[in-house]
């Protein structure tokens, strides 16, 4: 592990639609209520489908009968990530802005449609493919700079996180937008149905009575920037082929003026694999704790320096107690507040990492230590530090943010303040 110093990557906008409205307010709101945006569908009311409660988008808006959901979600994330950071992206020329795109299906709507011979436009046909989704958003939105496509499952939007930090700490661009995106489909449905992985009820994270997940949708997007005010060392076991310039200073100046409060930056990440089963996690949760450990190491930060963990939470009682035996072999039993917001707004998917990271962004400005949506009764070895309701908090100077996904991949970040 070699130790580079490194510029800071700050979260200079963000944006998101998903189950509990649309904009960061809405994210907010739903913050300080511990509200819940899963509710009944009628589109997966079928015998078919062992669950019908969804995190699903209101279609009165973006991506209202469309045959291009993944664009429409994604699109007007971006529009709100790239509005709240104009200034600063209209300091930058577009060749030194790169785009990555977290997904799982892309424009999956598309495949069904070709399958039952509905009509469907060229354009959604091509967002089939990711990689074709990633090219056409970068060149909707100005990014000439790199663009990448990252499809690792639910642990995507974690990992387009890390490869954006990575491209402005390599030098080859000043922003990138990092975007995820997913939508509901009768492919995901009917996937996780067979696997007898929903929830009647709608999921509940951490619940002594949890039985399965809720799948949602979302866009969700982030801009991320050199910070332009602080500098930090960050230990790493990646290799740089370069290290970025200090920004000049009329971009300088103008990061300075559209924070009035501390930007949050990323300071630090790791990643590991159990190569465990095709889609159930390791019991012991020895992958999971590998993944917060480089992290740690990567924000040279003790375990007792977090203050709090937001969880992947999917409310499958594999997932949730390997989490907990995870946190455990990392923290002791002195484990941090943890939470989960999968019952805010469903399973995601590869928008995930990114929406859960923006929910966690937020709540370190308000400082609020937040709540698990639908939780009840704390389930049997949970550590006793599990937030059920939201309330203040005092210091969330670090913030640790897990996802794991199928295959036995896990992802862990910390965030923190510049």
């Amino acid at each position: 592990m070699t130790t580079h110093s490194l510029p800071p990557v700050a979260i200079a906008g963000c944006g998101a639609i998903c189950a509990v409205g649309s904009g960061v307010e809405a994210l907010k709101s739903a913050l300080r209520d511990n509200a819940s945006g899963l509710h009944p569908s009628e589109r997966f009311d079928h015998q078919r489908y062992q669950s019908s409660v969804v995190g699903a988008v209101a279609r009165n808006g973006a991506g209202a009968d469309d045959d291009d959901p993944a664009w429409s979600f994604a699109t007007e994330a971006l529009r709100q990530a790239s509005e709240e950071a104009r200034d600063i992206l209209e300091s930058i020329p577009p060749e030194r802005i790169g785009l990555v795109l977290s997904t799982t299906k892309a424009n999956v709507e598309a495949m069904e449609r070709l399958t039952d011979q509905r009509p469907c436009s060229e354009s959604a046909r091509r967002h089939l493919q990711g990689d074709l989704l990633a090219a056409d958003l970068a060149a909707a939105f100005g990014a000439s700079g790199p663009v990448q496509c990252v499809s690792l499952a639910c642990v995507s939007g974690l990992l387009a996180l890390q490869q954006g930090v990575k491209l402005i700490q390599r030098g080859v661009a000043d922003a990138v937008l990092v975007v995820g995106v997913d939508h509901l489909s009768a492919f995901v449905v009917a996937g996780f149905s067979a696997l007898k992985a929903l929830d009647p009820l709608g999921c509940r994270p951490f619940d002594r009575d949890r039985c399965g997940l809720s799948p949602g949708e979302a866009g969700a997007a982030t801009v991320l920037v050199r910070s332009a005010t602080v500098s930090i060392t960050v230990a790493t076991n990646f290799r740089y082929s370069a290290v970025a310039t200090i920004p000049s200073p009329p971009l300088e100046e103008r990061v300075r003026e559209r924070r009035p409060f501390p930007a949050v930056v990323i300071r630090g990440w790791g990643s590991s694999n159990d190569a465990n089963h095709m889609t159930g996690p390791s019991r012991d949760g020895a992958g999971l704790a590998l993944a917060i450990r480089s992290a740690l190491n990567s924000a040279q930060l003790q375990p007792e320096a977090i203050d709090w963990v937001n969880a992947h939470g999917t409310a499958t009682p594999y997932n949730d107690a390997m989490e907990f035996q995870a946190l455990r072999n990392v923290f002791g039993a002195s484990c941090p507040p943890f939470n989960g917001f999968k019952g805010m707004v469903g399973h995601t998917l590869g928008a995930a990492g990114v929406l859960e990271t923006i929910l966690c962004a937020l709540a370190m400005k308000e400082r609020l230590l937040p709540g698990t949506p639908r939780l009840k009764t704390h389930a049997d070895g949970a550590p006793a530090s599990l937030v059920q309701v939201p309330r203040s908090a005092s210091r969330l100077d670090h913030v640790l943010k897990l996802n794991v996904g199928f295959g036995g991949i896990n992802g862990a970040l910390i965030l923190g303040y510049e």
